[in-house]
């Protein structure tokens, strides 16, 4: 018998959007997504929080590392062949960061590209329109497409606008259904329509070139789902994509049948991949189901204050990244170009160009692609080695020090009491089945740091460069939940995504080298 009074979760079944075309739009899209966001799920405040609490307390999760040496279906990737495989996907990583930049065009010619080479180029981020760049590459015989990753409030809302639509690919009488995130496939569509003619005109002058689709977090997962929508068109057909902390963006049917076109690199702890609506809803449900205990209770309520920290923490590390992205590009300026800047009254980031032009040392040996990029980390890298951690990436000694941090903070309000959690788990949960869990695209090549075993436990590895990384191919099931770490969020920058790549690179040269003997 069907109760009238019974709230039934609303269904993901929601209508395309497009980007918007003036402040209207900009306001219905936003309203519709307030409105619709968690599904319209009534949460307690602290349900979050609580579930943070109990992730850190729950001492037999497991990590995407110990499932690997658990599974049959991770496969190991170390063969000779893969070397040249990861210094293309590198190269490809490398200019995505130039190319990311506002102000890129004075390292087109350290790039190996002239002015001639762009032939599109959208510098502005707007709601359901990220920045991408359309590039020429002579010497690949290739066009590129870039697309940016999250790095504005418009690029954060875009991702925000996260519900599963219905989404296809439909390519000679096949067609392959599923669902795809909103706000991505939007994106995905604008950038196809301007993309398409430009596409054209460039293979109609160079009919061997081929496409590639690049991008990274946001863009990784709008990069992917533009190159379904590309291989549609006779002339895009063989369109491939790499995509580096790719955003979950489209179901499992989907994103397996992307696995001959596309690559999505995973690096270590790196939390997008795995970040969906479905993804967060049952982390807090499961999270709400373990502190139904009394005493597990008790032990989260005490923890509550460590997980607002953690998240405090993290948006602080977010704005300082913000304020400080604008220095990134002074500093991959050679000392003396940076004095004469400092010393004019106008030394704005504008004058950055100028600057190039009017030295007359060739610094084309200085100003190489590697250069740029591994310059410009220091300024990144917002967390030091101290703070990356060790390979058991979770400790008690981290856990007390955490505490003793955040001992001194106070909670606004107190802990809600088991009877009004009981009450809040009553509201109409949202059954797995009225949802759509999405995924990373493509085949994963998943980065794993890996301890050396002849290591001392109790030692703190601090720096990458002492750890020991694997490539690993991953079964898509490990990306449909949600794992905390204290790296998630540093392992999900680019720059962190290209020096970790050469480290793996160097380490399977080596490992290479001594096999056949050298």
């Amino acid at each position: 018998m069907e109760v009238k009074n019974e709230k039934k979760a609303p269904s993901v079944e929601r209508r395309h959007i497009e980007a918007p075309k003036n402040l209207m739009e900009v306001v219905s899209i936003l309203t519709e997504a307030i409105k619709s966001l968690g599904y319209k799920e009534k949460w307690h405040i602290l349900n979050l929080p609580i579930a943070i609490a109990s992730a850190v307390l729950d001492m037999g999760k497991k990590t995407v590392a110990r499932e690997c040496g658990e599974r049959s279906d991770c496969v190991q990737l170390k063969a000779p062949e893969v070397i040249k495989e990861l210094y293309e996907i590198k190269k490809l990583l490398t200019r995505t960061l130039l190319f990311s930049r506002k102000r890129f065009h004075g390292f087109l010619f350290a790039a190996g590209f002239d002015k001639e080479d762009v032939l599109l180029r959208k510098r502005t981020a707007r709601i359901l329109r990220p920045v991408f760049t359309v590039i020429r590459d002579i010497e690949s015989k290739s066009v590129l497409v870039f697309i940016r990753g999250t790095r504005s409030l418009n690029d954060t809302l875009t991702a925000a606008l996260c519900a599963p639509v219905s989404f296809e690919h439909r390519r000679n009488n096949n067609i392959v259904s599923g669902h795809a995130h909103r706000g991505m496939v939007a994106a995905a569509y604008w950038i196809l329509d301007y993309c398409t003619p430009v596409l054209k005109k460039a293979l109609d002058q160079y009919p061997h070139f081929k496409i590639k689709i690049v991008g990274h977090s946001l863009g990784g997962g709008t990069a992917a789902l533009l190159t379904f929508k590309l291989r549609e068109i006779q002339e895009f057909s063989s369109s491939t994509c790499v995509t580096f902390g790719p955003a979950a963006c489209m179901t499992l049917e989907l994103a397996e049948f992307g696995k001959p076109f596309i690559i999505s690199i995973i690096n270590g702890y790196d939390i997008v991949p795995t970040l969906s609506v479905s993804s967060v809803h049952d982390f807090i449900s499961e999270g709400r189901d373990r502190s139904n205990d009394q005493n597990i209770l008790t032990a989260v309520r005490s923890h509550i204050p460590i997980a607002k920290a953690i998240a405090g923490h993290a948006i602080t590390r977010c704005t300082e990244v913000v304020k400080k992205h604008k220095h990134g590009t002074r500093s991959l300026l050679p000392w003396h170009i940076r004095e004469n800047i400092d010393s004019s009254p106008s030394s704005k980031s504008d004058n950055i160009a100028e600057a190039y032009g009017s030295s007359e040392t060739n610094f084309e040996s200085l100003l190489t692609e590697e250069h740029l990029i591994m310059e410009s980390m220091s300024d990144d890298d917002e967390y030091n080695s101290s703070s990356e951690g060790s390979d058991g990436d979770d400790s008690d000694g981290d856990e007390d020090e955490l505490s003793n941090k955040v001992g001194k903070l106070k909670l606004g309000k107190e802990v809600a009491t088991n009877k009004n959690i009981a009450e809040e788990e009553s509201d109409c949960p949202i059954t797995t089945s009225s949802r759509r869990r999405l995924y990373p695209p493509g085949r994963i090549m998943h980065i794993i740091p890996i301890a050396h075993s002849s290591e001392n436990p109790n030692s703190n590895h601090n720096g990458c460069d002492e750890k020991h990384v694997s490539l690993y191919e991953t079964p898509r099931e490990l990306y449909g939940k949600l794992r905390l770490s204290r790296r998630m969020i540093l392992d999900h920058k680019s720059n962190k995504y290209l020096k970790v790549l050469q480290q793996l690179i160097n380490q399977l040269e080596k490992e290479s080298f001594k096999y056949h003997g050298g």
